[in-house]
């Protein structure tokens, strides 16, 4: 009787258990999310460190992590239009993203080149050899690069995917513009270690 009444007792808790639900976007869209680890070189300069980049065709989010894994800038980007976010000074930056990326790393580049070359492995030639950068990529599975390699004169920029998953979603950014104060993009990149 008592295995019976378990075996009643469990199949009632099992069938009074809610579904869990998925939240899917309307419009069908999916994120993109990339590990990266990066490492910049021009001349002396140097710079390492781990970005996490989602992707959901029309914004992206740049998340830079400090050596220590804090988030330390945050980018967050609508088709060209770039915030730039620093978390430790309470400041933001807002320009064009082909600005931004020259000046952190010398490469005169819109997002939806990036995005060509570091997602689908495409790299339009003309363009980039017109400006200065060459690109060479070390092919991973499913066509996009597993490492991306831009050089401009002295400097190299390595992006080396570590992570690439995609699933339903979008991105949503969060409006930082309102919430911090306006700075000069030199001050939003200085980073406190």
């Amino acid at each position: 009787m008592r295995k019976v009444l378990l075996l009643f007792l469990l199949a009632g808790t099992v069938s009074c258990r809610t579904p869990k639900s998925v939240l899917l976007p309307e419009d069908g869209s999916v994120l993109r999310s990339l590990g990266i680890k990066f490492s910049f070189r021009d001349g002396n300069d140097r710079q390492n460190g781990r970005i996490v980049w989602r992707s959901d065709g029309q914004c992206s989010k740049f998340v830079f992590f400090s050596p220590l894994g804090q988030a330390g800038l945050e980018l967050d980007v609508s088709g060209e239009d770039a915030v730039l976010v620093n978390f430790s000074r309470k400041e933001h930056w807002q320009g064009p993203f082909r600005l931004l990326l020259e000046r952190m790393w010398g490469v005169d580049m819109s997002l939806s080149t990036l995005k060509e070359i570091v997602l689908s492995g495409k790299v339009p030639r003309g363009e980039l050899s017109a400006l200065g950068i060459f690109v060479e990529l070390e092919p991973g599975p499913g066509g996009a690069p597993k490492e991306v390699r831009l050089r401009r004169e002295d400097a190299l920029l390595t992006l080396r995917v570590t992570r690439d998953e995609s699933r339903p979603g979008r991105v949503v950014l969060a409006g930082y513009a309102g919430r911090y104060s306006a700075a000069p993009l030199e001050s939003v990149l200085e980073v406190e270690e």
